[in-house]
């Protein structure tokens, strides 16, 4: 999955029902803190390359950048192509990452309570759900439809290559359309599809996962644990099962 804070490469951005989702046998709430924090690169395979549990994505060619990533870093791990609103490893874990924002790709309620679900199945007793979402930037999300603006340029840019983006925001349905012009390196002007992603407040988030049988048992601002703010990028959110957090 592609999202505003990666380097963009020569394609368009995936559909909807994309997901990046890893997996690990065994767990502790403090061990996920720890992990989802740990970045060895970006791109695919940024998780599954040192967890030792399948990585999943709907993407079959991000799945063979992941493979070529393992293969030159000499390690073992496996990948599987599917749907995270549905998917049956077979199996349990004790730690399931959902990451790079890619919650934010079920705009519909359905879709986002189904994928929480078939994560819960899969969660071992002890085990938890570590994920990523951006959180709501209330200025980006009233900027009049169509205007433009840089990506790549201000204190926090969100591209490594000149770009410029127009979005339209629906308030009812908390879904921001992003639509990219990206300038390539010779001077051609490559057009992005649209990127449509969900809004997560903060609010919502722990409502959101009671529905699904999940609690949120930390949340952070940033990948190094800091307190989430009102100007913080995203939201790093652990979760458990519900019935695990009761005597």
């Amino acid at each position: 999955m592609v999202t505003p804070s990666s380097r963009l490469p020569r394609r368009s951005f995936p559909p909807s029902t994309t997901g990046r989702i890893s997996t690990t046998p065994s767990c502790s709430p403090d061990l996920a803190r720890h992990s989802i924090a740990r970045r060895r690169e970006d791109g695919p395979g940024r998780f599954s390359n040192w967890l030792a549990g399948p990585g999943g994505d709907a993407s079959r060619a991000m799945l063979a950048v992941a493979s070529r990533k393992a293969a030159a870093w000499g390690v073992r791990a496996s990948f599987v192509l599917g749907d995270m609103r549905h998917f049956d490893l077979g199996r349990r874990f004790g730690l399931v990452i959902i990451s790079c924002n890619s919650l934010g790709h079920l705009t519909d309620p359905g879709d986002l309570r189904a994928c929480l679900t078939a994560v819960r199945r899969h969660l071992a007793p002890g085990g938890v759900l570590a994920f990523d979402v951006a959180l709501p930037a209330p200025w980006l999300l009233a900027r009049p439809e169509g205007e433009a603006r840089r990506l790549d340029l201000g204190p926090n840019p969100a591209s490594a290559i000149e770009a410029e983006e127009t979005a339209r925001y629906d308030p009812i349905r908390q879904v921001r359309v992003s639509h990219w012009r990206v300038r390539q390196g010779d001077g051609r002007q490559q057009v992005m599809a649209p990127l449509v992603l969900r809004q997560f407040f903060p609010q919502e988030i722990p409502l959101l996962l009671e529905a699904a049988g999940l609690e949120l048992v930390a949340r952070y601002g940033d990948f190094e644990r800091q307190t989430l703010t009102a100007g913080s990028l995203n939201q790093i959110c652990v979760a458990r099962n519900v019935d695990e957090g009761r005597p």
